[in-house]
């Protein structure tokens, strides 16, 4: 919903980012790598998160010092943990970026038989240290969390083990599960290709093999979450009764509605899945506890509304979109530097550096931009569902929407004001509770206070909720538009190489004609 769940997105995209770069590794290493001898190659792959593990327990006895203070700026040192904890494990993943490209560790251990026996297993011990030093630092950090508790913020109240048991689980399996069947399926894919295309008849079965893994594993990917997190179905009860009832009135189809066992650490809720069949609504335990029923419908709504208005189905159209521009960037950099007389002199690693460098603004910046409308959208649907509904005598505010009309609040027709106090209100607690300042911005989210700002301002405008709704609209026509030229220029693109196009018909017709021998 909210910035409660920045720090297990953040750490979620870090640990998809160190899988990325398990299988962006070259085939063969640059011609230039800073070490290679046996012994010290592998005391720098386990120097860097060992170094940062001692830094962060430095960083918590300090942090608790000043925790003990109970002064007026113990949000401050909380904040200023939270983002130095944060640097260190950017400097664990850039400590993992220069074991792989810089030094002969991966060629060390693919030398090793007894662990290149298996596919993927040399390219899942590179990372162990990485892993290590993550739960390293969730070790040594404890203690601050369960001192701003004492503070009065949100924290852990579970032993040292229970602590980081707990954010193994959540923040590390649920993203490390899915993403090691990835790597073996990709190394096993690439290391016997001969074997996949001989027995297929198509070039591209590796590939096809491996998409279909992700694709699959995607699917079940919330079932995964169901079990790998701590999570239960709600009870029956009052609570219950309105959830369920709020679902039949908007249409939503979901498998269930969990509590997400957060160990106290946060006031948050969060959707998962594309069907019905698989799809989840969590609301925390912290979430339920200290939230009112109105408050907690509305965040409810919040999570429809990422389903109501298609938020995911969009997201992967703009992954989607992305990786036609990276193939476009590096097939355009190829070109260039192959053939009788190259432009420039560019290797395969350099132009798979390039291209992989083009996702960082458009998912840096391009994303995120989208995301905070789509998020302010889910928002307002958060206020429609907190809205009254039986009849516009309900709605005890100054109210532009229903001050226009008798009957309950219309969907997509503006904000009512009370469904809007209520949200605000969710929004508010959020960020108290997590002692998250309301100004502090958010790359997906945008900041707290810009979002109540936005409510507050659509509740008082029926106008400037409909422009916000035509902006919405033109970003996802722009999406469907950008996917659409682009299939369409790397349909004209690959049929005019004859390379590609034989690959295709190749791919296409000879797995088919075996299939019909048989």
């Amino acid at each position: 919903m909210a910035k409660g769940l920045n720090p297990f997105l953040i750490m979620h995209l870090q640990i998809i980012v160190a899988f990325a770069m398990l299988l962006w590794w070259p085939e063969t290493p640059p011609r230039d790598l800073w070490l290679t001898h046996p012994v010290w190659c592998p005391i720098l792959a386990w120097a860097v998160p060992v170094t940062c593990v001692f830094l962060g327990q430095l960083l918590s006895k300090r942090t608790q010092i000043r925790l003990r203070t109970k002064g007026s700026r113990v949000s401050a040192a909380l904040n200023a943990f939270h983002r130095q904890t944060g640097l260190l494990r950017l400097i664990m993943l850039a400590g993992l970026a220069g074991t792989l490209f810089f030094t002969a560790c991966p060629q060390i251990l693919m030398s090793q038989t007894y662990i290149s026996v298996l596919s993927g297993l040399p390219q899942m011990c590179l990372l162990l240290p990485y892993m290590v030093g993550l739960i390293g630092l969730w070790w040594v950090i404890h203690p601050v969390e369960k001192a701003s508790r004492d503070a009065g913020f949100l924290g852990s109240t579970s032993t040292r083990l229970e602590y980081v048991l707990f954010n193994v689980r959540h923040q590390l399996l649920i993203v490390a599960i899915p993403l090691t069947f990835i790597v073996f399926a990709y190394a096993a894919t690439h290391e016997n290709r001969a074997w996949f295309v001989k027995h297929t008849g198509s070039p591209w079965a590796p590939e096809a093999i491996l998409g279909l893994t992700a694709t699959i594993l995607f699917i079940l990917s919330p079932l995964l979450l169901r079990y790998i997190w701590s999570t239960k179905s709600l009870p029956p009860g009052p609570l219950r009764h309105k959830l369920e009832a709020l679902c039949e009135r908007i249409d939503l189809r979901v498998r269930d509605i969990l509590v997400w066992n957060s160990d106290g650490q946060m006031v948050n809720a969060a959707v998962m899945g594309l069907f019905p069949q698989l799809r989840y609504i969590l609301l925390s335990d912290t979430l339920i506890e200290k939230m009112n029923d109105e408050e907690i419908e509305s965040v409810f709504g919040h999570e429809a509304g990422h389903i109501y208005h298609h938020h995911i189905p969009f997201f992967l159209l703009f992954a989607f979109a992305s990786m036609l521009i990276v193939s476009g960037v590096m097939e355009f950099l190829t070109r260039m530097s192959t053939g009788m007389r190259p432009v420039w002199d560019l290797n395969r690693d350099t132009i798979q550096f390039i291209g992989m460098g083009s996702l960082v603004p458009l998912w840096g910046i391009c994303f995120g931009w989208i995301s905070r409308r789509f998020e302010r959208q889910a928002d307002v649907y958060g206020a429609w569902c907190a809205s009254p509904h039986e009849s516009a005598g309900d709605c005890p505010n100054a109210c532009a929407v229903h001050n226009e009309s008798d009957s309950p609040t219309p969907r997509g027709k503006g904000v009512c004001a009370t469904g809007a106090r209520v949200f605000v209100g969710a929004l508010r607690k959020v960020a108290i509770l997590n002692g998250i300042p309301p100004e502090e911005p958010s790359w997906r989210h945008s900041s707290i206070a810009s979002r109540m700002a936005f409510l507050t301002a659509q509740s008082g405008d029926p106008m400037l909720a409909g422009r916000f709704a035509s902006r919405i609209r033109t970003i996802k026509r722009t999406l469907l538009t950008c996917c659409t030229i682009g299939v369409v220029i790397a349909a004209v693109y690959i049929w005019n190489q004859p390379r590609y196009r034989q690959d295709v018909i190749r791919s296409i017709f000879q797995p088919i004609g075996r299939l019909i021998g048989r």
